[in-house]
């Protein structure tokens, strides 16, 4: 296989003048701050009906055409995988990543704007996690549509630490501006701590739920996600209105297709012209033999796969995202492109993952032969080997931070705490802001803290803030809690169960069906909290196991693990007792899919 990657200076020269017209951009336009109001599209075209025997094929351009708009250092991780762009009318581009997160936290999700989508400006961090929240370990997998005035960005997280990041939930913030702030969904309504739109139930040690891609057709928004459980590996849709509390009625579609071939999460676009949603998807990921697959379907929820890319694309390829625009939909006159992270595959470059932006043109092509070869498969794809950036070139700041973003203390109680701050570059390296003049405090509950300098006072009032820091247009947050006793303090060793709630009261099982899991909200006395389930076996036992008592076993019975086999149809109550002798009673409804009417 040819071997693409010997750039030598010419391509350093190529990305140290990108760097600096990127910065020249961002330094003109302040980044974001003097953008004009967005450039939608008036243009769409009418409806089409679907052909099932017209399919849709990309080309993508030469290498020379390629945009390499992220490359890590060569001696650290780094990365911006997943991206989710959007173009506009006018020409201009937003992009948005996932990154290397900070302070403990693992991921987060940053953003990029082009006025002309090839030379991007400065990064910024967009989306951050909330400390002690439904999303306090990661914001990643970004996934973004704008309707209604709004940037919706879908990502996913967990509050899981261990396993490797299994149990995901898929989540959405919105903004009026592509940088944010953002404000997240949070059960009920936007703003504060978020709660999931899309909730993961089955077996807890797979991956679940995430990385969402929206498209809107007419009122209908679209939300797919992949689903990751112990029955496979697929991807799922949902539907909802295009109301602002479009998340309160979104309602699962069932299954789009399952994945195969190391097949990795879709992005979903809809091709007007054809009347069809397309989705594409890396395949054969991290491998030499990666490419694109292409799926379609003429309805938003069945799809099935017509088509696979590799050539001028580069080998170890994954996570990718394709351009489109604000709403989703995608014409075949526009100048679009793909956008995915590579390596060369080496062993030591694992994290080491750049990130192109790739050219490619759509077709549409016909054939009625359901058994015909996938288009594309024996095309040979590139290798990179020459893509690291150095640190002449990490761009400046790109957000703040601090180590501590959880403050829990008794009230009235210490001399103060002295709060630090750092600014993150590019990759995220971490320096110190000494000019404290400038940062700024806002929008807590002074009844429970104040301020000095940088010192954090605690009043004799208790109760919890969310405290917002201000610097140079940057903002982060922290929490503070001001308990009542120090047996509250969430770093004492002794603690009992205070709250214990179901997370869902009513679970439809299906006979065969997926593996799903019951558990329950639990706080304790010391104001930590998670879900509360059984571990696997040969895990120590936890110090607060769970029971479950099922009132009519010849319905459904449960295991020790809180994983519901359904024996046949009808409806049962299970009982959920936890350490201590707090419980709830949730309902589990069974049907039978093979049942006439079913």
């Amino acid at each position: 296989m040819e071997d693409r990657g010997k750039r030598g200076t010419g391509y350093a020269e190529k990305i140290l003048t990108a760097a600096l017209l990127a910065l020249l951009s961002a330094i003109l336009a302040s980044a974001y701050g003097c953008r004009k109001k967005i450039a939608l599209f008036h243009d769409e075209l009418p409806e089409v009906e679907p052909d099932p025997d017209t399919h849709v094929y990309i080309r993508a351009a030469e290498e020379t055409e390629t945009n390499i708009v992220y490359a890590p250092l060569e001696d650290r991780s780094g990365y911006r995988y997943g991206p989710s762009i959007i173009y506009y009318a006018d020409g201009s581009c937003d992009a948005w990543f996932s990154t290397s997160g900070y302070g403990g936290e693992w991921d987060w999700i940053t953003v990029r704007h082009s006025d002309n989508g090839v030379d991007f400006g400065r990064e910024r961090v967009a989306l951050v996690p909330n400390p002690d929240s439904m999303d306090k370990y990661s914001c990643c997998d970004p996934g973004v549509v704008y309707f209604g005035g709004y940037y919706y960005l879908g990502y996913t997280s967990t509050i899981v630490s261990t396993n490797g990041g299994v149990n995901n939930n898929v989540f959405v913030a919105r903004s009026r501006n592509a940088q944010g702030p953002y404000e997240k969904w949070n059960g009920s309504g936007w703003g504060g701590d978020p709660q999931p739109i899309i909730y993961y139930d089955e077996y807890d040690l797979q991956y679940g739920a995430g990385e969402p891609s929206f498209v809107v057709r007419g009122n209908t928004l679209y939300v797919y996600y992949t689903w990751i459980c112990p029955d496979g590996s697929f991807t799922r849709v949902a539907t909802s209105d295009t109301e602002e509390d479009w998340p309160a009625r979104l309602t699962e579609r069932g299954t789009c297709y399952q994945r195969t071939n190391g097949q990795d999460s879709s992005d979903v676009v809809y091709l007007e012209d054809a009347g069809k949603f397309v989705a594409f998807s890396t395949q054969y990921r991290f491998s030499e033999n990666s490419g694109i697959a292409i799926f379609e379907s003429e309805d938003g929820i069945s799809f099935r796969q017509t088509g696979f890319v590799r050539e001028n694309l580069y080998q170890y390829c994954h996570n990718m995202g394709f351009s489109h625009r604000p709403d989703g939909h995608v014409q075949l006159k526009d100048r679009v492109f793909a956008g995915y992270a590579f390596s060369d595959g080496a062993s030591g470059n694992w994290g080491k993952w750049a990130t192109a932006f790739q050219p490619v043109s759509l077709e549409l092509y016909k054939y009625s032969d359901p058994d015909s070869p996938i288009p594309g498969r024996d095309a040979k794809s590139l290798l990179c080997t020459d893509y690291f950036s150095t640190p002449e070139q990490l761009s400046g700041m790109i957000g703040i931070a601090t180590t501590n973003r959880i403050i829990d203390d008794k009230a009235g109680e210490g001399a103060g705490y002295h709060m630090s701050f750092v600014w993150l570059d590019s990759a995220l390296n971490a320096h110190l802001i000494e000019d404290v003049s400038n940062i700024k405090f806002s929008g807590y509950d002074k009844s429970i803290c104040t301020f000095k300098k940088q010192a954090l006072m605690f009043t004799d009032n208790t109760g919890e803030t969310t405290v917002t820091v201000t610097y140079k247009g940057y903002t982060t947050t922290f929490k503070v809690y001001a308990r009542a006793e120090y047996s509250e303090i969430r770093r004492q060793v002794s603690k009992t169960v205070k709250v214990f709630e179901p997370v869902k009261e009513v679970y439809d099982v299906e006979i065969g069906g997926h593996q799903i899991q019951i558990r329950g909200y639990t706080r304790f006395s010391d104001n930590t909290w998670g879900e509360a389930y059984n571990g696997s076996e040969g895990v120590e036992p936890r110090k607060f196991p769970v029971t479950y008592e099922v009132a009519d076993e010849s319905v459904a019975k449960v295991s020790d693990r809180g994983i519901i086999t359904a024996v046949a149809p009808g409806t049962t109550t299970v009982k959920v007792t936890i350490a201590g002798g707090m419980n709830f009673t949730v309902t589990v409804n069974v049907k039978d899919p093979e049942a006439p009417g079913s």
